[in-house]
């Protein structure tokens, strides 16, 4: 009795071995289908690189690199600053933020404020200033719908504090009385 459950066990054990040495850990599922720490900061600096930078030497690069052919914008603050009706996509393709964005005056300096993000989607909040009068931060968040596989943003939702924008830029209605 003790012989047969030993070989048992040494069977089981063998069989386990050879699976795991069949399926080595970066082939399981969830190993390339999730963001981690450091793809989180590329696609940060990366993103980061577009608002401070338009226009730059690495621009296009940049922006052909991190963002998926998939990628729009959606932004009722970047809409309500240009002047375009609400609700709809600030940009609906990659080509269309290109353009726009390579002719945008630069933020000229972005800081984050912190990272959340899970497998598939990033949470920014950060913290422009430089702008205009630089009298307010400004102050927002971004959310970034990812694919993990490309390491491509997929995605933007961006919310900001367009009221202070507008008052860096000198418009009266914005400023404090």
């Amino acid at each position: 009795m003790r012989i047969s459950i030993l070989s048992a066990t040494l069977a089981m054990t063998m069989t386990v071995m050879v699976s795991v040495l069949a399926h080595p850990w970066t082939d399981w599922p969830g190993q390339q289908t999730c963001l981690n720490d450091t793809g989180v900061a590329y696609l940060v600096q990366g993103y980061t690189y577009l608002l401070e930078q338009p226009g730059g030497p690495d621009f296009n690069s940049t922006a052909n690199t991190i963002l998926s052919d998939q990628f729009f914008v959606c932004s009722d603050s970047i809409n309500s600053l240009s002047g375009r009706p609400l609700g709809q996509l600030a940009y609906p393709n990659k080509q269309a933020f290109i353009a726009s964005q390579f002719v945008t005056p630069p933020l000229p300096t972005v800081s984050t404020l912190a990272t959340f993000h899970n497998c598939q989607s990033v949470a920014w909040r950060w913290n422009a200033s430089g702008i205009g009068a630089n009298q307010y931060e400004i102050k927002g968040l971004i959310n970034f719908d990812v694919n993990p596989t490309t390491l491509q943003i997929d995605a933007v939702y961006s919310e900001f504090n367009t009221a202070a924008f507008q008052a860096d830029l000198g418009n009266p209605e914005c400023q404090q009385k």
